[in-house]
């Protein structure tokens, strides 16, 4: 790779691609956005759990001051058992982890402020652009179709999610489905009577049984997610397992079945190298790393490579050895998606109904490690190469 990053094309407008640019352009590197939807195309309508490490790095980008508003800001996630009783507390985001807290805000808000940031910093978006494949790598940069016509620039970033295209120009792996499915709704939170009964802005309860499913193609489960009696079934299917809390919260969303979304769990087996050899087409987030949303962390791990790559790609000289350079940041950010993944193994248990739970855990228990990593949260509040700063 060249010493100098003339421009980066990036593909993907999600949060990752998205918090990428606006870091890139923070360090003065020239960059662009492709994205394949269309400007108002609506999200996944889901929450997004920014921990104290993805808010720590939206600090860095003049975004957690914008969105803290819009959220609802805790320090500790609760596990609430069938009868409504409180099984576990999990510290995520105190004092003594970190200087930041937790916030849970919907996507779409998320990923209209990252927007508006782009406009502010006259970052150019193309959407309707399709990627279609590289056609030439070399030293001096890389060449790809965009709806059929060839562009160019030094560097190529697949930010283009868990069925990334970009991905396939790397590697032929492909996500792994884990057996595990997520059912669930939102309710306001004073409908809900395990609730904190505190006045929450912004917030809504969410119901989000585990189930073990058969596998199914893409198609298959987009054809489910759009069939609103079967998924209220399931969801309703150990209706008589729950107690009062958990069953009044079946009721409620008996007159919400269109708002109930399935997320099928799955993952990304481990890659070799988020690089080409040549060092001009990277991926990161869920295209590199896609992890079970159990894990909270999925939109904080796609921020953490964001930061981190942007200062990378910035601290390249005429002395660097920059495939040695990329080689040293995916070891290091594999570190710490495979503890996130431990994290979220454990997490998926908890998850399941008690029967479900308990079979598992009798074929094998969950290791001491995997509990104490769920357990002492220091090293995900802990910066990763210097993600806090702004350098």
């Amino acid at each position: 790779m060249a010493n100098v990053i003339e421009d980066v094309a990036i593909i993907g407008a999600g949060l990752g691609g998205m918090a990428f640019a606006i870091a890139l352009s923070q360090r003065s590197i020239p960059c662009r956005i492709y994205e394949r939807r269309n400007e108002n195309s609506e999200t996944f309508n889901s929450g997004v759990t920014l921990g104290p490490n993805g808010s720590r790095v939206l600090d860095s980008l003049g975004i957690l001051q914008r969105i803290a508003p819009l959220s609802y800001q805790t320090e500790t996630h609760t596990f609430k058992g069938p009868e409504g009783n409180t099984l576990n507390r999990i510290n995520i985001a105190t004092k003594e982890l970190s200087e930041y807290k937790g916030h849970r805000i919907y996507r779409q808000i998320l990923k209209q402020e990252f927007a508006a940031v782009l406009k502010e910093l006259k970052i150019p978006v193309e959407y309707g652009a399709k990627f279609e494949k590289v056609v030439d790598e070399s030293a001096d940069g890389i060449a790809f179709l965009i709806n059929d016509r060839v562009e160019r620039a030094s560097v190529l970033v697949g930010a283009d999610g868990i069925h990334s295209t970009v991905r396939k120009y790397l590697t032929p792996a492909r996500p792994e489905y884990v057996g595990l499915v997520c059912i669930y709704g939102h309710l306001p939170t004073d409908e809900v009577s395990c609730s904190p009964k505190k006045p929450i802005k912004h917030a809504r309860s969410k119901m989000n049984p585990g189930f073990t499913y058969p596998a199914l193609d893409r198609g298959g489960w987009e054809a489910l997610a759009h069939e609103p009696d079967k998924l209220y079934n399931m969801f309703c299917k150990d209706y008589e397992q729950w107690g009062p809390a958990g069953r009044s919260i079946m009721d409620l969303l008996s007159t919400r079945k269109e708002g109930l979304l399935l997320w099928p769990f799955h993952r990304m087996p481990k890659l070799s190298s988020w690089a080409s050899p040549a060092g001009r087409v990277i991926i990161i987030g869920d295209a590199a790393h896609a992890m079970p949303p159990s894990s909270g962390q999925g939109v904080n791990q796609a921020l953490e490579d964001a930061f981190t790559l942007s200062v990378l790609l910035k601290s390249l000289s005429s002395k660097t050895n920059a495939n040695e350079a990329l080689r040293l940041w995916h070891e290091r950010r594999q570190d710490r998606i495979d503890m996130t993944l431990k994290m979220a193994e454990e997490t998926n248990v908890k998850r399941l109904p008690k029967a479900e739970r308990l079979a598992l855990e009798k074929r094998g228990p969950h290791s001491e490690q995997q509990r104490k990593i769920l357990e002492d949260l220091k090293w995900l509040a802990s910066p990763d190469m210097d993600e806090g700063t702004t350098n």
